[in-house]
């Protein structure tokens, strides 16, 4: 079967050579944006998703995951998830993405926390095919990245190669759920290519390569409370963050996270949390 309807925003091109992720992982805000949240996330551990410590926490213990695991973080960004459950379970984690100083940070940040030999980071574009043997691991995480990834059935089909039998998968996506306009969807979209699919549709995919779905939750609420908190952290360092990211990126990134905010928590563009199973 064919990938099931889906939307994308006009203009978003997944083969653009510039990476939007560049100002994010930039070193001369960084001190400014983890200072930010500390203010949106109880326990903040370095994460820059829309996901709660609290969230993550729960997500490790659905993969019933021990020392001997091995895991994937596709898209890990800096690094601070993989290397938190490392530390939490003992494992051993591959956090691959395509970003190169992401991938530099997440590889100081191991040495830093004498993790290196546990946890290792490959730079790596998650459109493309893995350099994994088959079976090789026992689960994979991918951590609000997915919506950013084109053709998602073949993505499935090469996360179900690389995981062993009974492996299991945890992302997080978001699903069409009601009315969007243009503007709030080129809004959400701003940080580069998106791709989104109707209620069911990652369901219909996972299925077309074999997974089977063991859970399925919406975690909007948690969304919307973390962009409302950003919000109102961006407006109380409105000063700071206008100098470091200029007026015209200071006032997109705010109405990005504003919009957020207002389409989880109508429910317009729930964010969803899907825990699969690759079958023995």
């Amino acid at each position: 079967m064919g990938e099931p309807m889906e939307s994308q925003v006009p203009g978003t091109d997944e083969t653009q050579s510039s990476d939007p992720y560049d100002r994010l992982y930039a070193s001369k805000r960084q001190s400014l944006h983890d200072n930010i949240r500390r203010e949106v996330f109880v326990d903040y551990f370095g994460q820059t998703s829309w996901v709660s410590t609290a969230d993550y926490d729960r997500f490790y213990r659905w993969l019933d995951l021990i020392r001997d695991s091995c895991v994937l973080d596709v898209a890990c960004g800096s690094g601070a998830p993989a290397l938190r459950l490392a530390r939490s379970v003992g494992c051993a984690v591959v956090g691959v993405d395509r970003n190169a100083r992401a991938i530099a940070d997440a590889l100081a940040l191991a040495r830093e926390q004498g993790l290196s030999e546990q946890v290792r980071f490959e730079r790596h574009d998650a459109n493309y095919p893995l350099s994994f043997p088959e079976s090789t691991c026992d689960a994979v995480l991918c951590i609000d990245a997915l919506d950013h990834l084109s053709y998602q059935r073949r993505i499935f089909a090469e996360w179900a190669r690389v995981l062993k039998s009974g492996g299991r998968l945890l992302f997080t996506a978001h699903v069409i759920t009601g009315p969007l306009s243009n503007v709030e969807v080129a809004t959400r979209a701003s940080l580069g290519y998106f791709r989104l699919y109707p209620s069911g549709g990652h369901e219909r995919l996972l299925a077309d390569v074999g997974f089977e779905l063991a859970r399925r939750e919406d975690i909007s609420a948690d969304q919307a409370e973390i962009a409302r908190r950003y919000c109102v952290a961006r407006a109380a360092h409105a000063e700071a963050l206008r100098a470091a990211e200029g007026s015209t990126v200071f006032e997109k990134e705010s109405r990005f996270r504003a919009v957020v905010g207002q389409l989880a928590g109508e429910g317009r563009l729930p964010h969803i949390v899907f825990l699969t199973r690759k079958p023995v």
